[in-house]
């Protein structure tokens, strides 16, 4: 049970707290403001769909797992994940799309078919489909630009605060040589609870630029949730399969 819901897991967590930098004000904050949104915005790719495989490392105070996670986008539309141990062993097979979250292991013969009510237990935000597919892709989770963003910068990156929502603080840092999102961190207030992801590199594939090396990190009033994620054999296409059928005879699990 908790290596099939660790597997999924590198959908959910996120964290990281990173060294403090050296920021300065800038004067002019809307103007700054809405020149990196134009900049963002002219930065379309053209991803339809795409498959990859992803070396995980789950690690909490209690345990240790290394998860082979093969995985399909199909761009606004659906998350496919096949996991294995040690990279032979299948332990669990996942299907996330806008209307509900499914998967299955193999190791107790049990399923999950239901809304996002998991997911938003386990990060303690409220997420849909966009937000997770945006984690993978290394886009905002959030929207980081309001009326009352703060923006910052040092010499390598920028900064974008919005602690706009009542619930939650928003923040996102951006390298500006590539303006590739490089951290992006939530924290819910009035408790403990953080989430953040920290992107340490990029490639590139036909014109899209995309995370191949960050890690994931979830702290909740002592509790932490470490994921770290190496993506490799990233291949863009037009459409791609997404099998997805839950066994006869597994139970439904009671979560």
């Amino acid at each position: 049970m908790k290596k099939a819901l660790c597997s999924l897991s590198i959908l959910l967590f996120i964290t990281a707290c990173g060294p403090k930098k050296d920021i300065t004000n800038i004067t002019g904050e809307a103007r700054s403001i809405r020149s990196l949104k134009k900049q963002l915005k002219a930065k379309t790719d053209k991803l339809k769909a795409l498959s990859g495989v992803m070396t995980v490392g789950y690690q909490t105070a209690e345990e240790s797992i290394d998860l082979r996670v093969n995985y399909r986008i199909k761009k606004d539309s659906a998350i496919w994940i096949s996991a294995k141990v040690a990279g032979l062993i299948p332990v669990a097979k996942a299907l996330i799309t806008p209307a509900k979250v499914s998967f299955y292991q193999k190791l107790n013969n049990e399923y999950f078919e239901g809304d996002y009510t998991l997911i938003n237990d386990l990060l303690g935000i409220p997420v849909k489909y966009e937000q997770l597919e945006h984690l993978l892709l290394g886009k905002p989770i959030l929207e980081p630009f309001t009326k009352k963003s703060r923006f910052t910068q040092d010499e390598t990156s920028f900064f974008v605060s919005n602690d706009d929502d009542e619930q939650l603080s928003y923040q996102t840092a951006w390298l500006k040589k590539k303006l590739a999102l490089q951290v992006q961190r939530i924290d819910k207030k009035e408790s403990d609870q953080q989430l953040l992801i920290h992107y340490d590199r990029y490639e590139t594939y036909q014109g899209t630029s995309l995370p191949v090396d960050f890690f994931i990190l979830a702290s909740n009033i002592g509790s932490q949730v470490r994921i770290d994620v190496q993506i490799k054999n990233v291949q863009l296409m037009d459409d791609v399969r997404l099998p997805f059928t839950i066994p006869d005879g597994y139970s439904k699990m009671n979560l």
